[in-house]
């Protein structure tokens, strides 16, 4: 079922306008629209991506590309960013017709991107449609690529999910208290005036 996945996802609606109405006094009033998408942009593009048939883990440690067959599919791989989501999607060579997407929401990539412990160019994808799920083998051929690959998803959940998540904790933190305690004092030295010093 892995090539009747959801289709690529569509472009981004064009941002609207303010809507501006006029209460009657001659003061207009801006209304912001709050619906707006946001935008879908291309992270990486690779034209030699394989999908492997994997078997389950044989023991904690994790999935060994060691272990697994020839590859099942070929092709390109595309990944995309939309606000914190990020998608994985492999794409036909020839045609552009999706094989399958790995969507990760909110750039959790842990849950869903898993490396493989005897390879730094493979790795167990997720693929959730729907209620079922199943996972996959993918990779590279070529290092570089994978350490692209590899770049591109750390950079995307540094760049816009740790840094939002790190501005939402410093938003949310209680302002600390400088006023005065009871019986204590400062004093203030004022611009020009010698040694004259004013405690309050």
């Amino acid at each position: 079922w892995l090539k009747h996945c959801r289709s690529p996802i569509s472009p981004a609606a064009p941002g609207r306008c303010s809507a501006i109405s006029d209460d009657g006094d001659g003061r207009a009033e801006a209304t912001a629209m709050a619906d707006e998408e946001p935008l879908e942009y291309t992270l990486l593009n690779k034209r030699d991506a394989k999908v492997y048939k994997i078997p389950p883990a044989a023991d904690a440690s994790g999935h060994k590309a060691g272990d697994w067959q020839e590859a099942i599919w070929k092709g390109s791989v595309r990944v995309i960013g939309r606000g914190k989501d990020l998608t994985i999607k492999l794409l036909d060579n020839s045609s552009g017709s999706l094989f399958a997407q790995c969507v990760i929401p909110n750039g959790e990539t842990e849950k869903y991107v898993e490396r493989v412990v005897d390879s730094s160019r493979y790795w167990v994808l997720k693929i959730v449609n729907g209620s079922r799920h199943v996972f996959i083998g993918f990779g590279f051929s070529e290092r570089n690529d994978a350490f692209d690959f590899n770049c591109c998803l750390q950079d995307f959940k540094s760049t816009f999910v740790d840094r939002d998540r790190e501005v939402e904790t410093k938003a949310c933190a209680p302002m600390k208290d400088l006023s005065l305690k009871e019986g204590e004092r400062i004093t203030v030295k004022l611009p020009g005036a010698e040694g004259e010093r004013i405690t309050v």
